[in-house]
């Protein structure tokens, strides 16, 4: 009996001076060291995150890095996150691949993506854009489908990666207009415009975002539909895929995840931080310029976003059966 009740107080204290180290922590944080906000993708696609460092950084009183980590569409940079330590100091920009949708896709994820993760918040939501280089024979979805049936395997198509949005919205594109295209993966989005421009890849799936746009106002690539169910506001002239007859839409979205047990009171203070910037004239013009419309959220409706990203997929990667490299 007497055992009994040491075990239960010992157990008692223990979880008392969880609490105490938690809080303690977050008291001191982040006087400590500068902050890193993990980007899994290449340099030239974190415009982004670095406006949100910036934010961070002023908000917080600390420095906030930004960090590449490439490959996998996003795994390797989240999947390191995941392994840090969960004291405020890593942070990671969350997509919806590596985010959610790389537990159906990508059987030996290290990670898992609904489980290891406080998350932090949304920051935006976007478009997904249809984009051709500027002399493919084609400027209307409906003119590039039936060149696509005309020349089966012919016309190439960059994405981020097997499993990725853009990924995933070119083969329900094959499969929905009955053609064969030539998918071919990257580590990043300025890759791909970059063999686009140079004429050795036809089409891309990518997000709406600076390194596309400032090529399509430039007139060296061409935008042919967005992936939304409206017209994207920076891009008024360009048709949807609904309005050429592709029953298919996908909004992208971006926000922040921490590693796993990270104290709530820093959770709750970056959000407020971000949410402060993304509501703010700043802000918001910033990240329209960048074809993205802020949407802060709490950490509770960022989580919820996450967990139905990963239902809604579910099945279409069944069914396509989608494995990430």
């Amino acid at each position: 009996m007497h055992k009994t009740l040491i075990s239960i107080g010992m157990s008692l204290l223990a979880f008392a001076g969880m609490g105490t180290a938690s809080a303690a922590m977050a008291a001191d944080w982040p006087n400590d060291k500068p902050i890193t906000l993990v980007h899994g993708f290449a340099a030239g696609s974190d415009y982004l995150a670095r406006l949100l460092a910036a934010a961070l950084e002023e908000g917080l009183g600390q420095t906030v890095i930004v960090e590449n980590r490439p490959g996998a569409g996003g795994a390797i940079g989240t999947g390191y996150v995941a392994r840090q330590p969960p004291d405020g100091y890593t942070l990671v920009t969350a997509y919806p691949g590596p985010a959610a949708n790389f537990t159906n896709t990508m059987p030996s994820l290290p990670y898992d993506p609904l489980e290891d993760f406080e998350h932090i918040g949304q920051f935006s939501v976007g478009d997904m854009v249809l984009v051709a280089r500027k002399d493919f024979p084609a400027t209307t979805l409906e003119e590039l489908i039936a060149y696509a049936q005309a020349n089966p395997g012919q016309v190439s198509a960059g994405n981020n990666g097997i499993g990725t949005y853009g990924h995933m919205i070119e083969l329900a594109l094959m499969d929905s207009a009955g053609i064969e295209l030539k998918l071919v993966t990257y580590k990043g989005s300025p890759a791909i415009a970059t063999d686009m421009l140079s004429g050795s890849i036809d089409l891309s799936i990518d997000y709406l975002g600076d390194t596309y746009i400032k090529q399509i106002e430039a007139g060296n690539l061409k935008p042919i539909a967005v992936v939304s169910s409206a017209r994207a506001a920076i891009l008024p002239e360009t048709p949807t895929f609904q309005e050429a007859g592709i029953d298919l839409v996908a909004l992208s979205w971006g926000g922040i995840m921490a590693p796993k047990g990270t104290p709530p009171e820093i959770v709750a203070k970056i959000n407020e931080v971000m949410r402060a910037y993304l509501e703010s004239p700043e802000g918001t013009e910033k990240f329209r310029l960048a074809g993205q419309t802020v949407a802060p959220t709490t950490p509770e409706e960022f989580h919820r976003i996450v967990v139905d990203e990963e239902a809604l997929w579910r099945d279409i990667i069944a069914k396509y059966n989608i494995r990430s490299e």
